[in-house]
């Protein structure tokens, strides 16, 4: 029921303060913490400012109250898809986006958006525990829509705020025998995908994409699904060598046995198998990893192996702190056994 004041008004409480009494109406909506937000009105001694102020505020609490009530969150979520927030995302963000979007609306969908608690939010992502990152890519694509829905007034509130992030850690570079075993697996799928995950330091993803015509003059030209950035990477002589044996100069670089593109989870997939009989879990991201340091240990500058991978300089920067400490370490006695 709604509460009134002592003057029998819907939604507005007073206080006492060194002797005055003040006037505050409950607008119905919460702040980013899920707190009441009330709004000071007039001295009710002024009855006709008071009147004004009252029922204008009324009038808007009850239309909020009436629209809050008919979005459901799969309604929201409809309405997010449709926004400029989302339609600008890149392509492969698109894609992870849509993945939690269905999986938000499978478990929320028909609840009232405005009344999905903090509650709600981390028993959803909990259900996810033995996948963290699932599970964090669950919430913050959660936080994203909440977000946009509270800065159009779809919602009034942010059920995500302070919850937290399942610690990763980061993704681990390849062992180096394990590398090198793969650059030359029998395995003409597994061992092209490795050249091509290894010697562009991409991700999975734009590896996938990636076709021969998209290879000119030496250089092999990326998109990068994730940042929009355009990258002309010169082709190594090892990857060169590999693209060679394929026989092929059209069509997507990588294909199943069928001929067909392979897909990133079919791709995962394979590579996780392959290392999984002798012994290791890799995912293959760590490659990009194993590329930037590389790069790094080539005496390649920040820049320089920025240009190759795409990434920002503080990313390379992070990588070039966590070089193979003992092999830069036995080249520099090295260089000193030598006189500098």
């Amino acid at each position: 029921m709604a509460r009134k004041s002592k003057s029998g008004l819907l939604y507005v409480k007073t206080t006492t303060s060194k002797g005055h009494r003040y006037w505050y109406f409950d607008t119905g909506t919460l702040d980013a913490r899920g707190k009441k937000v009330f709004a000071r009105l007039p001295s009710i001694s002024d009855k006709a400012a008071f009147g004004t102020a009252y029922a204008a505020m009324l009038g808007h609490r009850t239309r909020r109250m009436n629209a809050a009530g008919a979005l459901t969150l799969a309604n929201v979520i409809a309405l997010y898809r449709k926004s400029q927030r989302y339609t600008s995302l890149a392509a492969g963000s698109k894609r992870i986006y849509d993945i939690y979007l269905s999986e938000l609306e499978r478990m929320l969908g028909m609840g009232p958006a405005n009344e999905i608690t903090r509650g709600d939010i981390v028993l959803m992502v909990d259900k996810r525990a033995d996948q963290p990152a699932a599970a964090n890519m669950l919430l913050k694509v959660t936080r994203a829509m909440f977000k946009w829905a509270r800065s159009r007034g779809h919602v009034t509130a942010d059920p995500c705020t302070d919850i937290d992030l399942n610690d990763l850690g980061e993704h681990q570079p390849w062992p180096d025998d394990l590398l090198a075993e793969a650059l030359a697996a029998d395995d003409p799928q597994v061992r092209l995908a490795v050249h091509l995950l290894y010697f562009t330091a991409q991700r999975i993803g734009d590896v996938v994409a990636m076709k021969f015509g998209d290879i000119k003059e030496g250089s092999l030209f990326v998109r990068q699904q994730k940042t929009g950035k355009e990258l002309d990477i010169p082709v190594h002589k090892s990857l060169a060598a590999e693209l060679a044996k394929s026989g092929r100069q059209i069509g997507p670089i990588l294909i199943n046995d069928r001929g067909k593109p392979v897909s990133v989870a079919f791709l995962r997939g394979r590579l996780q198998k392959w290392a999984k009989t002798r012994g290791k879990e890799i995912v293959p991201h760590g490659l990009r990893k194993n590329a930037v340091m590389a790069l790094l240990e080539a005496d390649c500058t920040v820049a320089q192996t920025a240009a190759i991978s795409g990434q920002t300089l503080q990313m390379v920067e992070h990588y070039a702190k966590q070089r193979d400490q003992k092999r830069l370490a036995k080249g520099a006695i090295a260089k000193w056994e030598n006189g500098g």
